[in-house]
């Protein structure tokens, strides 16, 4: 028996098209247009091969495949599959193929727009990851088909780049991070950094260099004359040593979110490395220091907006840069105008750290100071925003460091109430 077959026209199609209506129809021998919940008109072939189950492809698009022209293309693939041949299968090699025919700049592109989000890392994680891709792994294996790097392809680019043993890490971490967003893509089966071993290419890793905590003496001396290096520098410090924040948390603070009658600043997700965000209580002379920068800031958004001219006109009202403290600073000490230690800005944290507790402040206290997040039932029950310990240890900090600016005796260690255990 004949099969039947032309059973559509086109008249029938954008009658069912214009009622809008899902529809799957037989146009015969196994082609079936069909018509979505969503409007998209679509040509099916439907098939079996060797008694075995259904299959079906999608052959294309109504109207950019005629009626006329998806019956010539089923005719053609039913002609394959008496042969057998899978059209199917087929049709998902090409698209297996097509995936693989990424270059790794390609796979760079597409990282950067579904992964590296401001919403799911720190702008600090990005920026390092961007140099790290533009810098190392671009230059090197841009025009690379994906899944033909391999492993020695990786070591070569990390030797060739000649960096320090911490920076070759940041550098791999980042080349295994492009490469398990390329087996989610299902490009390449296996990442082809794992196994590497940084040992083998850099030696040892060098020994971390210890945090310091500057010493009261030390303090004195740096404070006393700390606005040598600009005013607006030296309030930044200031401002810095006491609430306990990371530079680039301060460096990205608005106007908008800073209190000064309630004396609190709101430091958002996006400014935050663990991406969630939180309120410092600002003692009296905090506020003070705001108040003065925020003057200064004229019409900016920002607390510390952008002093270069050339800045300001090439990206318009923007932050000062992440590193602009630490310049002035390090400019400092290559003139020998700073006779103390030298330091870092995370120093800032662990100086602060020390003196907290020295002053009398609990250890879980101090933690809150710098933002860290508390262990067990403790860190999980106590969601409190304002907390009035860690205003109360944030003010005893101020008056130590203002004694020290002004050379009067710091104040002797208090004993700063404990923590109100959450209910």
């Amino acid at each position: 028996m004949a099969k039947l077959s032309h059973l559509l026209s086109d008249l029938q199609i954008k009658r069912w098209i214009a009622k809008g209506a899902p529809v799957a129809k037989s146009d015969g021998d196994g082609l079936t247009f069909t018509l979505s919940k969503g409007g998209t008109a679509s040509w099916v072939l439907r098939y079996r091969q060797g008694g075995g189950a259904r299959k079906e492809m999608t052959i294309g698009n109504y109207p950019d495949i005629s009626l006329a022209a998806a019956r010539e293309d089923a005719r053609a693939l039913r002609a394959s599959i008496d042969k057998g041949v899978d059209p199917a299968t087929q049709k998902q090699e090409r698209k297996t193929r097509a995936a693989a025919a990424w270059t790794v700049s390609e796979l760079v592109d597409d990282y950067r727009k579904k992964v590296l989000l401001p919403s799911d890392f720190a702008a600090g994680t990005i920026y390092y990851r961007n140099a790290d891709l533009d810098q190392v792994i671009v230059p090197k294996l841009g025009t690379r088909r994906v899944d033909q790097v391999t492993s020695m392809d990786i070591v070569t680019v990390l030797k060739d780049s000649k960096r320090s043993w911490t920076m070759t890490k940041r550098a791999l971490t980042t080349a295994s991070k492009l490469y398990d967003h390329a087996c989610g893509l299902t490009i390449v089966a296996a990442n082809p950094c794992m196994g590497i071993k940084l040992t083998s290419l850099k030696g040892p890793r060098p020994p971390v260099r210890k945090r310091i905590m500057l010493a009261t003496d030390e303090l004195k001396a740096l404070l006393s004359g700390v606005d040598f290096i600009g005013r607006e520098n030296g309030l930044a410090f200031r401002i810095l040593l006491v609430t306990c924040v990371r530079g680039v948390e301060l460096v990205k603070a608005k106007k908008v979110d800073v209190d000064l009658d309630a004396g609190t600043w709101w430091v958002p997700d996006d400014s935050v490395k663990t991406r969630v965000g939180f309120s410092v209580p600002l003692p009296p002379v905090v506020v003070e220091w705001f108040r003065e920068l925020i003057s200064v800031a004229g019409d900016s958004q920002w607390v510390l907006p952008a002093r270069r001219i050339d800045r300001v006109i090439k990206l318009g009202d923007v932050p000062v840069g992440r590193t602009t403290l630490w310049a002035a600073f390090n400019r400092a000490f290559v003139r020998g105008a700073i006779d103390i230690r030298r330091f870092t800005p995370h120093d800032t944290r662990s100086t602060a750290k020390g003196h907290l507790r020295n002053l009398g402040v609990s250890r879980e206290i101090s933690e809150i100071a710098l933002n860290h997040k508390l262990k067990g039932m403790e860190g999980i029950y106590d969601v409190r925003e304002e907390i009035p310990e860690r205003r109360h240890a944030l003010g005893i900090w101020a008056d130590f460091l203002v004694a020290c600016e002004t050379g009067q005796p710091p104040p002797l260690p208090k004993n700063v109430l404990p923590m109100k255990r959450a209910a």
